[in-house]
């Protein structure tokens, strides 16, 4: 054991030897090769002490910062929130004391107080009705027609210019113009009423599983000429489809509407339908 320590201490241990400078004889130490990789450990510890020490001074001194910002932004109130186990003890307008907004920050946009809903539908637009476009400008005064604006999911029935009624619908599958059969698109144009057939008994095959379905146009089919086969106004066995894009092409409404719209529709009656 004692020659083992005597081992390891004459590693970290320095000589003494001579070096010959020129004539001049100069006394050296030399250190053996472990102290010299000791004396590289120890730096190397060093280092890394103090750059662990550094980063976590930095990261605490970014944190705080952080916060300070954070609360004095003119968004935050600072309020205490109530946990959501506790919500339900709550009542209304303790719940609104309680988690009221924050202030909204200056604009120099305005908003105006009104909140008065224009229902007004849209304008026609002329885009997709190309050389039709003098059939709607030339409607008279007490003309019964039909006007539907797909992305809206509303059929409107116009007396003149005026709007007597407004439905909501589905419309095809697909957006845009119908380009070729069982596209799914409802098509846009100036179209008139074919004939008004009943379709009570009438079924339909969704392609869904369900197989044939009675009573899947409603009580009436109200077809039209637009140049492509089986594209009409119809009733539904769906109720809550309106509103949507799930027809494929045709236009649905309520039973119940139907029957309504069926009580004024007529044989070359105008139909107007855009985008």
């Amino acid at each position: 054991m004692l020659k083992f320590w005597a081992w390891l201490r004459s590693l970290f241990s320095s000589k003494t030897i001579w070096v010959d400078k020129g004539g001049r004889w100069v006394r050296r130490k030399r250190y053996s090769p472990a102290t010299w990789s000791l004396i590289a450990f120890m730096l190397l510890l060093l280092c890394a002490v103090w750059g662990a020490y550094y980063y976590r001074v930095t990261s605490v001194a970014d944190s705080l910062a952080a916060k300070a910002s954070v609360a004095d932004s003119p968004f935050i109130d600072n309020k205490e929130y109530p946990s959501l186990d506790k919500l339900e003890d709550l009542r209304l307008a303790d719940f609104v004391e309680a988690v009221s907004i924050p202030p909204r920050p200056p604009s120099d946009i305005t908003v105006s107080s009104d909140l008065s809903l224009d229902l007004t539908p849209p304008p026609i637009s002329a885009d997709f009705l190309v050389r039709e476009i003098e059939d709607v400008k030339n409607i008279k005064k007490d003309e019964i027609w039909v006007r539907v604006t797909k992305h809206l999911y509303k059929l409107y029935l116009y007396k003149g210019d005026k709007v007597e009624k407004t439905y909501s619908i589905a419309v095809g599958k697909n957006p845009g113009n119908k380009e070729r059969a069982g596209d799914h698109r409802t098509p846009n144009g100036v179209f008139t009423v074919q004939s008004v057939e009943n379709s009570a008994k009438w079924t339909h095959d969704f392609k869904d599983g369900a197989g044939e379905i009675t009573g899947a146009y409603g009580p009436w089919f109200i077809r039209l000429r637009t140049g492509w086969k089986g594209i009409g106004i119809h009733g539904t066995h769906d109720p809550g489809s309106r509103g949507s894009m799930v027809s494929e092409g045709c236009i649905r409404m309520l039973n119940d509407d139907l029957n309504e719209l069926k009580k004024v529709a007529f044989r070359n009656m105008k139909v107007v339908i855009e985008e």
